[in-house]
């Protein structure tokens, strides 16, 4: 199971067709192996095939939805995206940590479009993004330091911070702070800021974060504050639902 999770993982945005050769360097396992991974997902509907590249079909589609169609997400994450929406009037999203990336799992849209693409199951870099540092700042320092060591930073922008010194201390900042903002860093023209989601017992459940325009930050310095205040009171208003 492990192997043929590591396998569907190693398709993304920028990989969605790849050859036997291109999956076995994506998730450093045998070509003989690969291939016999990709020839059962493809017998059980999970993978398409050409005779050359591979894949994925859209029953994968069905493995992520008993997650997001759950109660944590149907009834407590997804209304309070919309929520912040509606009082900001920006986009407002929840996610997740995996690996060296963070997973939206929830997402609410503004009714005027900003270019930024923002979907559910969408995928972004975590070092780089507000949500992905409030989460990485979760972590343990030993976690924390084997992820940078083992992170190949590159620049999204000309703003992104890739010194491993000066963002491991951003990202503790972050944690001491309570929250992350990032300017331009993942995307140019795009500023953000995100706060954990934690149970009442403390755990993490990801992190909620409002992407805006970066003209709107700079034209006025107290935007970003509206933002974090305005997350961490739907924040504390969930209360006990994040059981």
């Amino acid at each position: 199971m492990a192997r043929g999770l590591a396998v569907i993982r190693s398709f993304g945005r920028d990989r969605s067709a790849m050859t036997l050769s291109d999956v076995a360097r994506m998730t450093n396992l045998p070509k003989p192996t690969v291939r016999r991974v990709l020839h059962t997902l493809v017998d059980l509907g999970y993978a398409e095939t050409d005779g050359r590249q591979f894949q994925l079909a859209p029953a994968v589609l069905s493995l992520a939805a008993a997650y997001l169609g759950s109660d944590l997400v149907s009834t407590v994450l997804q209304p309070v995206c919309e929520k912040v929406t509606k009082i900001t009037g920006e986009a407002c999203f929840v996610g997740v940590l995996d690996g060296q990336e963070i997973v939206m799992i929830a997402h609410a849209s503004t009714r005027f479009p900003i270019g930024l693409a923002s979907h559910v199951g969408m995928r972004m870099p975590a070092f780089s993004t507000a949500a992905g540092r409030v989460l990485l700042g979760l972590l343990p320092n030993d976690e924390l330091d084997a992820r940078l060591k083992a992170a190949r930073l590159k620049g999204s922008t000309k703003f992104t911070l890739t010194d491993k010194a000066k963002l491991r201390s951003t990202i503790v900042r972050g944690r001491a702070d309570g929250y992350c903002i990032t300017k331009q860093e993942a995307s140019v023209g795009y500023c953000a800021v995100a706060v954990p989601l934690r149970r009442i017992d403390g755990r993490a459940v990801g992190a909620i974060s409002i992407p805006a325009l970066a003209e709107r930050c700079a034209g006025d310095p107290e935007v970003m504050n509206t933002f974090l205040k305005v997350l961490r009171d739907q924040v504390d208003a969930l209360g006990q639902q994040l059981i």
